[in-house]
């Protein structure tokens, strides 16, 4: 018995990808936890640094950002964790997704670096790997209120050159709540209500 195998059109064949990713998106549910976590940890973080630095309460007043590491990596290792142990079939869009954070995460830690070896405030080139993370985020989910977070995101990068290192901080925390916690809250909202962004 003999079978043929159909050839798709380019046309055909883009349909085919664009329906594939429709169902991935159907299938992947992001309700905003990273955004409402690393937003609540980030404005706190940034918080507690101002405030030691410009009160001189600590020597050494950047170890406030050790709350990101000691709650924030297990907490988000451990949801991730969980969300693959419960998903049914391999999904190309959340996979794509979770690569932008990877990729951000491995920017930050480079910037960081590179930014504290040459006594530079590493906030600005932060925010600005926060804000194009954000940014596709936002595209990749169809969700207005990420991107317009991640517009806010690069406009307080912006600012920052007007600032001193310390105000860095405050801004920093600023785009944490208007770029991180309002689009999680919204999007928290989105998934309870039934809506799946992006579908």
């Amino acid at each position: 018995m003999q079978t043929t195998e159909k050839i798709l059109s380019p046309l055909e064949s883009l349909q085919v990808i664009r329906e594939t990713i429709d169902i991935a998106k159907r299938t992947f549910r992001d309700n905003g936890f990273h955004f409402l976590l690393w937003g609540w940890l980030v404005a706190i973080a940034s918080l507690v640094h101002w405030y030691l630095a410009t009160n001189n309460l600590h020597e050494h007043p950047e170890m406030a950002w050790g709350i990101m590491v000691i709650i924030g990596m297990p907490a988000a290792i451990i949801r991730e964790w969980r969300r693959e142990k419960n998903k049914r079939e391999p999904n190309v869009f959340s996979q794509w997704y979770n690569m932008i954070w990877l990729g951000f995460g491995i920017s930050m830690i480079l910037a960081i670096t590179l930014a504290v070896k040459n006594h530079l405030s590493p906030t600005p080139f932060i925010l600005i790997l926060m804000g194009f993370a954000t940014f596709m985020s936002g595209i990749m989910l169809k969700f207005r209120p990420l991107i317009f977070g991640a517009i806010v995101i690069w406009a307080g990068a912006l600012w920052c050159l007007f600032l001193s290192d310390v105000q860095h901080l405050l801004v920093q925390g600023a785009c944490a709540i208007f770029g991180y916690l309002l689009p999680g809250y919204l999007l928290n909202q989105e998934v309870k209500k039934g809506h799946v962004p992006g579908a």
